[in-house]
């Protein structure tokens, strides 16, 4: 999680999930939770590489 997405329930949510199935073994759920949450709107300002999902 990055500093800026602290604190912000989806992301949390997103997290916990993810957590929830690695523990489960249901690696496919984890990956598509990951996912989501790297998609999910940055709470910084956007750039170009935040919003396709990349690591800045």
């Amino acid at each position: 999680m990055t500093a800026g997405s602290r604190g912000c329930a989806k992301c949390e949510e997103y997290t916990a999930l993810r957590e929830k199935a690695k523990q489960e073994g249901d690696y496919g759920k984890a990956t598509a939770y990951e996912v989501l949450r790297r998609r999910h709107p940055s709470h910084e300002a956007p750039s170009r590489a935040a919003r396709w999902g990349l690591p800045v």
